[in-house]
């Protein structure tokens, strides 16, 4: 198979998964890469153009291969197409930015952390990929490819300044990567971040900080070790076509419409994108209530 032939296969969404053009992406890596390349560069110069072809897969497919290939040349641009404001990275990438963006940009980084400290810091960058960078440093110690003792200490700095102080979805994020990291040295920041209000309790309370205290210490990144680094593009990929194809499907009868109790109640409390709706559809909240 050409490259331009696993190009073709690999651009939009079939409803079968194009295995063989993947397995010969990876056999012909070094003649791939450009091409991976420049199609994640288009989607960061214009990511709503990706966004708006509901059809469009190169780019997901460019993510998962570039980092199996560990190509750092990728790095930038996975920076630039996540660092866009809003939601828009979502839409175009689906749950990739909670299930698997902190394992690409592991893989890609090569080692250099500013940029994905920036984005840390940056509160303009979606509180998800924001999140999903604090996993990664989490991931790069579990992997070995990191000293634990700079991660605490950057975490120590969003603690004490670094991280605005109205955003409880992100101090709830930096409470959780604390506990997968093991949170003793950091309790006292996690104490004063929840008496000072900081802390999103829907989404972590103080009681799994104080689970978490009782672990094995050399068993703390419990969370990162779930899912090590991306190895297999293939693996990682084949439920991708089904999940993807959904969209070209026509949508199904309207479920009816929650009561007003029902929906008072839905706005009582924070629900996470990709937490089932309150409302009972059986849809992810990101694809129902919260439109």
């Amino acid at each position: 198979m050409n490259i331009e032939d696993i190009k073709q296969q690999l651009e939009t969404i079939d409803r079968t998964f194009p295995e063989e053009a993947v397995r010969a992406a990876v056999e012909q890596r070094e003649a791939i890469t450009p091409v991976l390349l420049d199609c994640l560069r288009s989607a960061a110069d214009d990511p709503r153009k990706v966004a708006e072809a509901q059809d469009a897969m190169l780019h997901m497919y460019a993510l998962y291969l570039l980092a199996q290939f560990r190509e750092r040349a990728a790095y930038p641009l996975v920076v630039k197409l996540f660092s866009v404001p809003g939601d828009l990275c979502l839409d175009l990438a689906d749950d990739f930015v909670t299930e698997d963006l902190y394992r690409v940009l592991g893989a890609v980084c090569g080692g250099d952390l500013d940029p994905i400290k920036a984005m840390i810091e940056d509160r303009e960058v979606n509180e998800y990929v924001r999140s999903a960078c604090m996993r990664t440093l989490v991931a790069l110690v579990d992997w070995g490819e990191l000293e634990r003792e700079p991660v605490v200490e950057y975490f120590r700095s969003l603690f004490n300044g670094k991280l605005e102080r109205d955003s409880d979805f992100m101090w709830g994020s930096l409470v959780s990567v604390c506990c997968d990291l093991y949170p003793e040295e950091l309790l006292p920041e996690i104490e004063r971040a929840f008496a000072d209000g900081l802390v999103d309790t829907f989404f972590i309370q103080m009681d799994s900080v104080e689970r978490a205290m009782v672990e094995d210490k050399d068993q703390a990144t419990r969370s990162a070790k779930e899912k090590g680094p991306i190895e297999d593009a293939v693996v990682e990929m084949r439920d991708w076509a089904y999940i993807r194809e959904t969209r070209k499907i026509a949508n199904p009868a309207p479920m009816p419409m929650p009561t007003l109790v029902q929906r008072t109640h839905v706005n009582a409390v924070k629900v996470g994108r990709n937490d089932p709706c309150p409302c009972g559809s059986g849809k992810k909240y990101k694809k129902c209530c919260l439109q």
